[in-house]
């Protein structure tokens, strides 16, 4: 039987899944809307969807929240390991080296120099004090170190403990500036915490001590509402550490309380939520080819973004939204479907077993 179809493993929250949706468009009509500041000095425009970059800070909780859903009986099980590095490996990498491949085509295109050593270390993921060649995957730099950190965890569950302790507290000290930074930021970056709240979120879960899920949902949500509008206000600086707590906490809330809801009364999530919950990866990766490429159409056809700043911005943000859904339908899902089947004889095994007695049955009938 494939681990993927392991039956003891916790099934998928639909609910979880629509929030990785919602973090993805959000995060896509920030950086459209700083598109259209920078092009058009659009200040009303950047304010109001300036709090939508804190799709990262909810898919940082979502990924602790996730790991620790789906690995807990993982944890102190040494030969769950090779598993776990191929579903991270898999999940993680394959699809990015295909978004990277194509940002690196396109920059030779417009004229910009493309080293293979800056290719190539970032086709790692591992953290640099430079910027990535892809620019939003250094949030996949904080990924990569968080899944190294649970991996440890499912090796030794004491040793996976002792360095949670110790990464917690290095935070800590490197936040209040008591620590020298002999590493790169993303080691010490107060958004690794974010992790942290999520897999407490889902150890919340799995204790059963939730009584109250619909209020803590909604409490969540409140929280997080009222963070985003303090930062368009400009009361909370969404960059600084205080934003952290403000974003992080909100989240984890609303996360346990949505998978205990969930999993206390079910859910029905309307189908464009678990569309975009989807492909929420490939949203992410993909947005700025679709809004560079709907750019430059815009331009060629000497239409002026000033003067239509509201249907640019729907043009911009439709194009992001379409490339992602785009490549998640014909690219990251039949390319997951395959690896999986290819590294795992198991499954196609289950699969084609799946097949024939669907088709027994039907044939009985």
């Amino acid at each position: 039987m494939s681990d993927d179809m392991d039956a003891s493993r916790p099934q998928k929250l639909v609910g979880i899944q629509a929030l990785r949706g919602i973090a993805s468009l959000a995060v896509i009509l920030y950086h459209v809307a700083r598109h259209m500041d920078q092009v058009t000095a659009s200040p009303l425009m950047m304010r109001f969807f300036q709090p939508g970059h804190a799709g990262v800070d909810l898919f940082f909780v979502l990924s602790g929240f996730i790991i620790l859903h789906v690995h807990r009986i993982d944890i102190g099980q040494p030969d769950r390991l090779r598993h776990y590095v191929r579903q991270r490996f898999l999940r993680l990498m394959p699809i990015y080296w295909i978004a990277l491949v194509l940002t690196a085509l396109a920059l030779i295109a417009a004229g910009h120099m493309v080293s293979s050593g800056a290719l190539l270390w970032s086709a790692t993921l591992l953290p640099t004090v430079q910027e990535p060649l892809l620019g939003i995957a250094w949030t996949l730099q904080h990924e990569l170190i968080f899944y190294m950190v649970f991996a440890l965890l499912i090796f030794s569950r004491r040793l996976g403990v002792t360095l949670l302790v110790i990464w917690t507290g290095w935070i800590m000290l490197a936040a209040l500036g008591l620590v020298a930074a002999v590493v790169p930021d993303r080691i010490t970056n107060l958004y690794n915490l974010e992790f942290l709240a999520g897999m407490g979120a889902a150890a919340l879960l799995a204790s059963g001590r939730i009584t109250a899920p619909r209020m803590m949902t909604g409490a969540g949500a409140t929280l997080l509402l009222a963070a985003c509008v303090a930062e368009s206000m400009g009361v909370l600086d969404g960059y600084g550490p205080l934003a952290r707590l403000a974003y992080g906490v909100p989240s984890a809330l609303l996360i346990a309380g949505l998978a205990a809801w969930e999993q206390a009364r079910g859910m029905v999530v309307p189908a464009p939520l678990r569309a975009l919950g989807e492909a929420s990866y490939s949203l992410y990766l993909f947005q700025f080819l679709g809004l560079s490429a709907a750019w430059q159409i815009w331009q060629r056809l000497g239409l002026d973004a000033a003067a239509m700043p509201l249907l640019c911005y729907l043009v911009l943000a439709a194009a992001a939204l379409i490339a992602g859904l785009a490549m998640s339908l014909l690219v990251e899902q039949p390319l997951l479907a395959r690896l999986r089947r290819w590294r795992n004889p198991a499954y196609s095994c289950r699969s084609a077993s799946m097949g024939l007695s669907a088709a027994a049955r039907r044939a009985g009938k």
